[in-house]
């Protein structure tokens, strides 16, 4: 499922910075977020139908909920920026809108680092690894809200010239953006947690 988030946020980058159909790009998101369910659901039955230590049995289940809402949230975005790509807007404010997705480009980065680090704790099997990357995961989730702030402040410089849906569009990008750094973090604290319980 983490591949799968790794794939639609790909996606979401080209969407982002080329001339490439929206169209096509948004389909190849919600084919990924259909993946995704359908794996969501035979990991949570593979779970609940197994012999899994109920102590860790609800965490395992929410790790997966937070995969999946990971790949929705590349849904929703894919939509959001369909949406906006039919609306003309006619108050000169290009350069900022460049700059905006510049930002939001370097959030995507950071989700492709962290979802690297999630895939690095699966594979580890010591605490103290999967403890140090959980920490490097904090640190990117850090960085996300330093964009995020810089990119509120940005949008309120701009505020009185931007037509109200832009306005909305783009901090909407940029609180999902940061929710799938936030997913991140909470599935590497789920992780350790996890590790911990079974290494007991």
């Amino acid at each position: 499922m983490i591949e799968l988030g790794r794939r639609a946020n790909a996606v979401m980058i080209e969407m982002l910075s080329s001339s490439s159909s929206l169209t096509a790009l948004n389909e190849d998101i919600r084919l990924l977020e259909k993946q995704a369910d359908q794996l969501s659901f035979a990991i949570r039955s593979g779970i609940t139908g197994g012999a899994v230590n109920p102590n860790v049995l609800d965490n395992l289940l929410e790790c997966v909920d937070l995969a999946d809402s990971i790949v929705d949230d590349y849904f929703w975005v894919s939509r959001e920026l369909l949406r906006i790509s039919k609306v003309t807007f006619s108050n000169g404010l290009s350069a900022q809108t460049a700059e905006m997705e510049t930002l939001l480009i370097k959030f995507l980065d950071l989700a492709e680092k962290g979802m690297m680090i999630l895939l690095e704790m699966l594979r580890a099997s010591n605490l103290g690894k999967i403890t140090e990357l959980r920490n490097d995961i904090e640190l990117l989730e850090e960085e996300g809200d330093n964009i995020k702030d810089h990119g509120f402040d940005m949008l309120y410089a701009s505020a009185q010239d931007m037509h109200y849906l832009q306005f909305a569009h783009l901090s909407e990008m940029l609180q999902k953006f940061d929710d799938i750094l936030d997913s991140c973090e909470d599935m590497a604290d789920l992780l350790v947690s996890i590790t911990t319980t079974i290494s007991r």
